[in-house]
């Protein structure tokens, strides 16, 4: 376990101290202490602290501790520890500021009865601090955390990945939100939002500035990929940042796979493109649905009905969003549920026929054909469902499971063209357009997309080559063409990687190498005839080395291995952390092409933290402090928080709590 004294000191670049380890003392700084961990312990540390006149917490640890179970830091999860503990107003005052950053309070919580109340017998001895002091204290843990970031990011990575995406808050401020994705030196994926800031407007040389204006902030220069949705805007921002992350010397490959197409974005694309045919019988469900939702007297009078026909379902209808796709597809998936009681509705709810009765323009009530619709709709749409939610996957790598997807999508519409229900069919066409369009041709798709199954050791080019065949069987050329460019990017991509990892391998190999000719002190001289003619044994070991076969790159020792065949719990990241030295140039390609988000969810949805961030009641909080808050955030927790509930607490979640109590306490009094 570390010590705590480590809080108190801070060990110094090994290039001051001449490659000795040392510490200085974060308060004094008049001297520094040898701490090399396998020759001397932290007695001289815990020493100086005994004498050091800038130590500011020697009055409390003079008071009697007392022990409490605290959390650890970084535990991961760990159980809380019983642990002697100090009072410490400031260690309070932190842990509020992080408090409300976190838990994305206002900053007059702290000034709520309540809380003063709560505050007050949980530990007498806090001054809550006001609203404006807690602002401050955020601020101030925003300015700690990014100077935490930066060394971070200078430490831990070569290159990074960027997700962008903008939006409008309730100010009609124009945001945008960039966030940096990368393999740390532990194999681990880290996401961390590196801005969300203002910006003019939303054209392409306006994005481009602003992320180039972020990059310089942050020190970054060498990126391999962005990934943005398909405005036309960002092809115009994407170019912009060529030129300069060019001039920087800070591209792979000159920036030609630079651009990565949010896929999530690109099959919301293709599905919008088949439901077209499919309003009428999607407005008539939506409408019901609408209705049911309109008023706590018609869900209740839906609630009754659902008893009467018996249905055991917990969850009920949820209205849709008109923007996403996927929406849609809940809403009808739980419409279908009950289609017994939309259809018990038209002969028992008078309200519900004169809703439609009255707006002629409102399609509806919904058709035996309607449901019908909808049926075929779901069941053909629920894996484009579930492979939506794979490409937004933000806490585990996609660039390695993507083009399967890609490729199921294919087979799926291509088989589905030719289906025998004739909705089916025409949906297909309209959606295997649009697929064509991003990722039917070579010069459409970006071949990392590719490359990122091919670095996943259970798959490998073999995979790819079989996957090609299939879906481009009936066009060899088409297919061939698919594969050259697979295998001439990624070759590509090894000869811009290995330049200086090769050259430090070659100069390390002749010094450590055998030599033909070794001389030992003392021997005699050899005699001409003998140095004229070396032994054959010599020359078929000089001949064979440079035989070119023998001379193999890392990539291509590794394609040549058999791909493994494991479990589905298999981590791809934990399986190149093992193998990164055995393959070391192909290992540094891995971890940026493992890097890579092959969907913009991450940037997206820094915007629904910031619409709670920025709500009505907070729409004077400034750009710079709303920036902060946000960031902040993401800093503390990378992983992210679930919010998925905390919009507004489950009705039946909290009516079961208060029927239990309500009986609790009618069996008490009786």
């Amino acid at each position: 376990m570390k010590s705590s004294v480590w809080d108190h000191f801070v060990k110094l670049p090994l290039e001051e101290t001449n490659g000795e380890p040392r510490a200085k003392c974060k308060y004094c700084k008049d001297h520094t202490y040898a701490c090399d961990t396998s020759k001397h312990g932290t007695t001289s540390l815990k020493k100086h602290l005994l004498k050091c006149k800038g130590y500011p917490y020697r009055a409390q640890e003079n008071k009697q501790n007392m022990l409490a179970f605290l959390q650890p830091s970084g535990s991961g999860g760990l159980g809380p520890n019983l642990v002697p503990y100090t009072y410490n107003q400031e260690e309070c005052r932190k842990a509020l500021a992080e408090f409300v950053i976190c838990d994305e309070q206002p900053f007059r919580v702290v000034e709520g009865h309540g809380f003063r109340k709560y505050s007050n017998r949980r530990e007498p001895r806090f001054l809550v601090p006001s609203r404006v002091t807690v602002a401050r204290d955020c601020y101030k843990l925003f300015i700690e955390e990014s100077k935490k970031l930066k060394a971070f990011l200078k430490k831990s990575c070569m290159r990074v990945c960027l997700t962008t995406d903008t939006g409008t808050s309730v100010q009609n401020f124009n945001y945008m939100c960039l966030t940096a994705h990368f393999i740390d030196e532990n194999w681990r994926l880290q996401k961390r939002i590196l801005n969300f800031c203002i910006i003019e407007n939303h054209r392409g040389d306006t994005i481009g500035k602003a992320i180039e204006k972020c990059l310089l902030g942050w020190g970054i220069e060498k990126v391999f990929s962005i990934t943005m949705d398909n405005a036309s805007s960002n092809d115009t921002a994407v170019a912009y940042l060529k030129k300069r992350l060019k001039n920087w010397n800070g591209l792979v490959c000159d920036g030609d796979y630079l651009h990565v197409r949010c896929c999530a974005h690109i099959l919301n694309l293709v599905v919008n493109d088949g439901l077209k045919d499919l309003q009428i019988s999607i407005s008539a469900l939506m409408n019901a649905v609408r209705y049911v939702r309109s008023s706590p007297a018609r869900l209740q009078r839906f609630k009754d009905l659902v008893q009467k026909e018996k249905i055991d379902c917990k969850a009920l209808v949820c209205l849709d969003i008109m923007t996403r796709w996927n929406s849609t597809y809940l809403m009808l998936e739980h419409a279908l549920k009950f289609q017994k009681v939309f259809d018990r509705m038209e002969d028992e709810d008078d309200g519900y026929n004169a809703y439609f009765r009255d707006d002629t323009h409102r399609l509806g009530p919904p058709m035996t054909f309607d449901w019908s619709n909808a049926y075929v709709f779901v069941q053909f749409l629920k894996v484009f469902y579930t492979i939506t939610l794979r490409f937004s996957g933000s806490l585990y790598v996609t660039s390695n499971s993507c083009f399967h997807d890609i490729a199921h999508v294919h087979t799926m519409l291509q088989v589905s063209v030719v289906h025998q229900d004739p909705l089916i069919g025409e949906m297909a066409k309209k959606m295997k357009l649009k697929y064509d369009k991003y990722w039917g041709r070579p010069e459409n798709m970006n071949p990392l997309l590719v490359i990122g199954v091919v670095f996943d050791p259970r798959y490998k080019f073999g995979y790819v080559n079989n996957t090609f065949n299939d879906i481009y069987d009936n066009d060899p050329i088409l297919c061939e063409s698919m594969k050259k460019k697979v295998k001439d990017t990624l070759y590509l991509l090894y000869d811009k990687y290995s330049v200086g990892v090769v050259g430090e391998q070659s100069e390390h190999e002749e010094e450590s190498g055998d030599s033909g000719a070794v001389n030992h002190p003392g021997d005699l001289p050899m005699p001409d005839f003998v140095t004229a003619n070396p032994n054959p044994k010599g020359k078929w070991w000089s001949g064979r080395t440079k035989h070119p076969s023998d001379q193999k790159t890392d990539l291509d020792k590794y394609l040549e291995t058999d791909a493994i065949d494991v479990a589905p719990s298999f981590d791809v990241l934990t399986w190149w952390r093992e193998n990164a030295t055995k393959y070391k140039v192909v290992s540094l390609i891995a971890r940026d092409v493992f890097a890579m988000p092959v969907s913009t969810v991450v940037s997206e949805s820094a915007f629904s933290t910031g619409g709670r961030v920025l709500n009505v009641f907070r729409s004077s909080l400034s750009p710079k402090m709303t920036e902060a808050l946000i960031c902040t955030q993401n800093w503390l927790s990378p992983t992210g928080f679930n919010f998925n509930d905390r919009d507004f607490d489950q009705y039946e979640e909290t009516d079961s709590i208060a029927s239990e109590s309500t009986v609790t306490e009618d069996v008490n009094m009786s």
